[in-house]
């Protein structure tokens, strides 16, 4: 008997990866929060063999416990970003040597895949500008937030402790926003040379 249980149960399978709580399992949204969870795990093989419970929250857009296993998300107000965000405190307080703090969090991951990058982060300053007519991040600015967070993310394991500011500086400079006034100054330049 105990031989043809183990042979029916096989000991190799995997847990899953993704489970809802007792109130997402409720919630008519859970099938699209539990596949776009799933999908931004593929983005963080550290959570390999671990088992993520997802809950809901009405507070914020995601909370979660620095170095546990549970994350809560408000399916009103959910990303990639959001779920990104909150997958990098669970790997806070993991000597995987990411520090501790919301800002943080948000340029770490930003550099996971420039395709979570489709809501403005909360906690860097993120020009407004950059978002389209209906507030949402085009696919060239997330490819851009993508870089600039890889190169503020190289620049920390290089020893500068200001990767943050390097980020937010580097974004305003390549805002379009910005870029249009120093057109418009260069030009604005150019017509007093003439006159």
């Amino acid at each position: 008997m105990q031989l043809e249980l183990e042979l029916l149960s096989p000991s190799n399978a995997e847990a899953p990866r993704v489970v809802a709580s007792a109130v997402l399992r409720k919630h008519r949204l859970r099938n699209d929060v539990l596949r776009r969870v799933d999908y931004v795990r593929r983005f963080f093989p550290e959570l390999d063999g671990e088992t993520i419970t997802v809950g809901l929250t009405r507070a914020a857009s995601g909370m979660a416990v620095p170095g546990g296993s549970r994350i809560w998300l408000n399916p009103s107000r959910l990303s990639h970003h959001t779920i990104a965000h909150e997958l990098i405190h669970l790997l806070q307080l993991r000597n995987l040597g990411i520090p501790s703090g919301e800002r943080a969090c948000d340029v770490f991951s930003m550099a996971r895949h420039w395709t979570l990058n489709d809501d403005r982060p909360s906690y860097v300053r993120v020009p407004l500008s950059l978002l389209d007519g209906h507030g949402a991040v085009p696919e060239s600015v997330a490819r851009m937030l993508f870089e600039v967070s890889r190169d503020a993310l190289a620049r920390r394991q290089q020893g500068h402790r200001q990767y943050i500011a390097y980020f937010e500086q580097e974004v305003q400079r390549k805002s379009p926003a910005r870029a249009s006034r120093e057109s418009r100054a260069s030009m604005e330049v150019s017509s007093r040379l003439l006159t």
